[in-house]
């Protein structure tokens, strides 16, 4: 019996310490997160989830800034090129954050030259390597996950994460929520439309009804 007690001690521990063991990215209420170590990050059509689960180890993360911005005395939104982040997840939680700015010339400046800070809830500065990924495909109908998988594929960018840091199959990770293929890829079909201006929403429009696939 006392065996027993033993070794139940030590298995609630050991659980313990893998559940203490995780932690979790929080974002700035701008930046949107796209795709989580491979796998693309569950969105709704209105907003990204603003907190992923990490891996324990190296994790990486692509994601996009989206901000108000004023450009000619008019407020308009400035949507920076997607953002490819890898680190080394500490025990507690890491906060990602920047210092928003004001006119479209900072977020250009910005765009070329972004100042990130990441920072565990302990307040230790976390070392990234970080680089912009640009990917190929109209505003709201791009592949993240794939364009990322490329990345890691071609293995020369300085944020790569190579297949040996990728959790290993057979043992469970965690992952964003997954959601049906078909409704996300509305969702981010719709995120995209409303992105768009006025004169883009027309040519798409018209684009669509030209390639219109019968009901039947």
């Amino acid at each position: 019996m006392r065996k027993l007690i033993v070794a139940l001690t030590l298995l609630a521990g050991s659980l313990s310490w893998q559940v203490s063991a995780e932690s979790t990215l929080t974002f700035n209420k701008e930046i949107g997160p796209l795709v989580l170590n491979g796998s693309e990050v569950a969105t709704d059509i209105f907003s990204s989830p603003s907190k992923l689960t990490l891996e324990a180890g190296t994790n990486q993360v692509l994601f996009a800034l989206g901000q108000l911005v004023v450009e000619d005395g008019r407020r308009t939104k400035f949507n920076s090129v997607p953002f490819i982040l890898r680190f080394s997840a500490p025990t507690d939680d890491v906060v990602l954050s920047y210092q928003p700015f004001r006119t479209m010339e900072e977020a250009k400046k910005f765009d070329h030259d972004p100042r990130f800070v990441l920072k565990s809830a302990s307040g230790e500065m976390i070392p990234f390597q970080l680089e912009s990924l640009h990917v190929n495909g109209m505003q709201g109908m791009k592949n993240y996950e794939k364009a990322v998988q490329k990345y890691n594929q071609k293995g020369t960018g300085i944020a790569v994460l190579s297949t040996e840091q990728l959790a290993p199959v057979g043992k469970p990770s965690v992952k964003p929520k997954t959601v049906n293929a078909a409704s996300s890829q509305r969702a981010i079909l719709e995120a995209g439309f409303n992105d768009l201006s006025a004169q883009e929403q027309q040519a798409f429009m018209m684009w669509a009804m030209k390639n219109l696939k019968n009901a039947s």
